[in-house]
């Protein structure tokens, strides 16, 4: 319960706090003066600078009712207060933003030159890889050739080996089987030689 009434007792009591927005003293007005009522002949409480920051409490005819950070509150004529925070308040504001921008700016460019530099040696590894690939594609295909041709060579070399043992063989059977006939009609021959003297013989002894 203490808390809602303490945060009442603030809602009334400091109603700038809660609710107020900040005005300056505009910068064609060198002083504005911080009055203790809404006239000329009230007491001056402060002396609010060019540019200043005071909170708007409330509005009443010609004058503003603000308070400043210092905690004097008091009236001070509209016409020398303005919304808009002073020109070189607003400029430094710029250039904050703007030498932020510039860093982000920067900052993003320096990820992209990396990225950039990145990606141009992630292609340089893939070209030499696709080189490589495509040289190792031309040996296979120049090994596998030279095996074809190997493999045919010896085919053919074995073909006319199996020709050649043939022949070979056929031309020692002609050659035995000559041989073999030759010696067959020479021992015919001879055989019929000597049976035919053997026969002479045999006449000879009849006829004496």
């Amino acid at each position: 319960m203490w808390q809602v009434v303490a945060f009442l007792w603030v809602l009334f009591l400091l109603p700038a706090v809660v609710f107020g927005k900040s005005l300056y003293v505009k910068d064609n007005i060198n002083e504005a003066l911080l009055r203790s009522g809404p006239s000329l002949e009230n007491k001056i409480l402060a002396v609010l600078k060019t540019g200043q920051e005071v909170t708007l409490v409330e509005e009443e005819d010609d004058y503003y009712v603000v308070a400043t950070r210092s905690g004097a509150q008091g009236y001070v004529l509209k016409y020398m207060m303005t919304d808009q925070s002073p020109a070189a308040a607003r400029l430094q504001e710029l250039e904050q933003k703007t030498q932020k921008r510039i860093r982000e700016l920067e900052d993003q460019s320096q990820a992209q030159e990396k990225e950039l530099v990145t990606l141009r040696e992630e292609r340089a590894q893939l070209q030499a890889a696709k080189k490589e690939a495509e040289a190792n594609a031309a040996k296979q295909t120049d090994l596998a050739a030279r095996l074809q041709t190997q493999q045919e060579t010896t085919e053919q070399e074995r073909e006319l080996h199996w020709f050649l043992a043939g022949a070979g063989v056929l031309l020692v059977g002609l050659i035995f089987g000559r041989i073999w006939g030759g010696a067959v009609r020479k021992s015919r021959r001879t055989g019929l030689s000597l049976e035919e003297e053997r026969k002479g013989e045999v006449g000879k002894r009849g006829k004496g």
